[in-house]
This record gives structure tokens, C-alpha cells and sequence, in this order.
């Protein structure tokens, strides 16, 4: 398999400085891990999406250029399915500064950036080639929150429901899950019938994850390091809190903050990244109600747990630990989707986000 690591440029947070995306082949089985490509060129590509069908993928920049930080960049990649090199087929301004997030809806119509320092949501009709080219709609994110940190709008992550028809936006400054209809024909982001849902006051919503079969999203928190559970009606939009649970041990709140979170293809587990904790949040997922049990925590054998990526088959986890400079790739056990540890370790400057193909 392959896997492409965005990275931060500039050493973000005390990381050390990279060179851009690396694409790497890798065994994890046998421990094999084979550097295939590194694009250089880039402002911190931190943040990566793959299209469902084609050979495409997406990367969103912090800055459009090293002189430009008024707005990010979005950029379209062709990676070759036997080589795994990557061949830039478009760039475009992103709709916003200090582009933190890229997501595509399932039909692959569709791409979404979160721009923290917009404060913005943009979408991107892609054109027939799946290249974005220009914004189709951006919209601005308005207010604050309780704490200091949470002075003006943050808008972090956005994704788009199975249908693709509504889209599910964290902002960490609101406290609030912001959801805007996607325009079946232009990609215009309007807001829905429930324009947002809210967390905990001063939760922070950072990231979420639906589950496969749509009917539940989970939203993990990063300032109170919480993990909260929705129930959600792709009918009518609506997206009502079921459960709140911790991700990390209570003497660890205040060190710690989760970070990413990625539920199983198979739909009966989750797991969710805790900076300062350095472990992952493994959770069983009740195919009832969809209700969230911890099972336990593994460490992640490095600092600073940016992110983790399921492989397509969901055998493999791959964590990147941003300030240790390395990924560290896990086998899940297929009945109880407990993490161990293998011997892969994938060393790379200050990884933000791994694309496992």
C-alpha cells in the first residue's frame, strides 16, 4: 500500500521543518516501509482527502505561497496506482488564511476546505477532469466562545454526509457543529433547516467522523477533551447530542488535547488522538443506538498524536506523531479493533496528516 504524509513546512508547534508531501510504500506485515516520492514547493500541506473513485487526491497549504498568508491553497494530485507518484494537475486560492482542513462528498462532486483564519467554509464544484479550479461558494463564520483561546470564530474541519447533499462544519471558537445545504448543481453552501448544533460550552469541536451507516456523527472536543455523540437524519438534517464521554483519563484533562478522530469501515469501533496524553482513544460503538464504550488506550509511541488513518481494509492504523517526527503503523484486531503495535515506523518531519491508499 501507499501512504502520502502532509506535513508542516515550517516546524509548527516546535516540529521540525519538512520539505512538503512524502509518499511512501509500505509493508506494514513485513515492516517495510520504501520512500517513493517528496514534493517540495509547498506551504505546509497539512492536510490531505482522496477522491472515491479516481486517482486523485486533495491537499490544502496554511499559505498560498511563503509571501502570501492571506489566503491557503487547495491543490489537485494524480497519483499513479502502480508507482505512487504524484502529479499536480491544479492549484487554486483556498477561500480563506491558514487552510487547516479538505474534505470531498462520497459522489466525488464536491470539495470543502475550513480556513480557521477566514474565519471561512468554502466549497469547490470540481471540474469534469475532478480538478478544483475556483471557490463556488464561501461563507463566514460569525461570534466567539467562553474562553480566551476562543475570541473569534475557528472554523477547523467540514464533511459532507453520505449523501452529499449537507454539510457538517466544527467550528472550535462557536461550540457549534454549523451544517449548510451543498447545491446539487452549482456546489453552493446554504444554511440548512437546523443551521447548527452545539456542544458543550467551551468543548471546542474540532474534527468528526460519521459512522457507516449515516445515522450517527461523532464530534471529538478538543479544549475540554471530550468526544460527544450525535444522532443524525440525513432526511431532515437534524443532528441531536445522544452522549459525552471523556478520551482521556481525568487527571490528564488538563495536559491534553484530542485531535483527530476515525471510525472503523466496519462500524464497531472508533478511535480518537490525544496530544499530551500521547495514546489512542479506542471506543466500541454500539450498533444500536450508537452510544460509545472506552475500551482502553494505547500509547502511540511518540509526541504529539496529530492524526490517525485507517487503511481501506481497516486492518491497519497509522499515527502520526507530529513532534517526534514519525508515523507509527498499528494492526487492529479485526472483533474488538484493539490497536498493537508493529514494527513500521515511518520517519518524517513533523507529519499533520497520513492518506493511506
Amino acid at each position: 500500500m501507499f501512504v502520502v504524509i502532509g506535513t508542516f513546512t515550517g516546524g509548527f508547534m516546535g516540529g521540525a521543518p519538512s520539505e512538503g508531501l512524502y509518499v511512501f510504500e509500505v509493508d506494514p506485515r513485513r515492516g517495510d516501509c520504501r520512500p517513493v516520492q517528496t514534493v517540495g514547493g509547498l506551504v505546509s500541506p497539512s492536510f490531505l482527502c482522496r477522491h472515491p473513485s479516481r486517482p486523485l487526491l486533495y491537499s490544502v497549504e496554511r499559505q498560498f505561497s511563503a509571501d502570501r498568508a492571506d489566503e491557503g491553497g487547495l491543490t489537485t494530485w494524480r497519483m499513479d496506482p502502480a508507482t505512487g507518484r504524484l502529479e499536480q494537475l491544479g492549484r487554486c486560492p483556498s477561500g480563506g488564511a491558514f487552510t487547516a482542513h479538505v474534505a470531498i462528498t462520497r459522489d466525488g462532486r464536491v470539495v470543502t476546505t475550513a480556513n480557521p483564519l477566514g474565519p471561512t467554509v468554502a466549497s469547490f464544484l470540481l471540474d469534469e477532469d475532478g480538478v478544483a479550479r475556483r471557490p463556488s461558494s464561501i461563507v463566514t463564520h460569525h461570534g466567539r466562545g467562553a474562553r480566551e483561546r476562543q475570541s473569534a470564530p475557528w472554523p477547523h474541519s467540514s464533511f459532507a454526509d453520505a449523501e452529499g447533499a449537507r454539510l457538517l462544519a466544527c467550528d472550535l471558537s462557536l461550540d457549534r457543529v454549523m451544517l449548510y445545504d451543498i447545491g446539487r448543481e452549482d456546489g453552493r453552501l446554504e444554511p440548512s433547516r437546523q443551521p447548527f448544533a452545539q456542544v458543550s460550552s467551551g468543548a471546542g469541536c474540532r474534527h468528526l467522523a460519521f459512522h457507516p451507516d449515516g445515522r450517527f456523527v461523532y464530534v471529538v472536543n478538543e479544549l475540554d477533551c471530550s468526544l460527544s455523540v450525535f444522532a443524525y437524519d440525513a432526511e431532515t438534517g437534524s443532528l441531536i447530542v445522544r452522549q459525552t464521554v471523556p478520551t482521556v483519563p481525568g487527571e490528564a484533562v488538563d495536559t491534553s488535547q484530542p485531535a483527530e478522530i476515525a471510525v472503523h469501515p466496519a462500524g464497531h469501533c472508533l478511535y480518537v488522538t490525544n496530544r499530551g496524553h500521547e495514546s489512542v482513544a479506542v471506543f466500541a460503538i454500539d450498533a444500536e443506538d450508537g452510544r460509545v464504550r472506552l475500551i482502553g488506550h494505547e500509547p502511540t509511541l511518540g509526541d504529539t498524536p496529530r492524526h490517525i488513518a485507517l487503511s481501506p481494509d481497516g486492518a491497519h492504523a497509522f499515527v502520526a506523531n507530529q513532534l517526534s517526527g514519525e508515523v507509527a503503523v498499528f494492526v487492529i484486531d479485526a472483533a474488538s479493533g484493539r490497536l498493537t503495535a508493529t514494527d513500521c515506523r515511518i520517519s518524517v518531519p513533523s507529519p499533520s496528516c497520513c492518506l493511506v491508499w
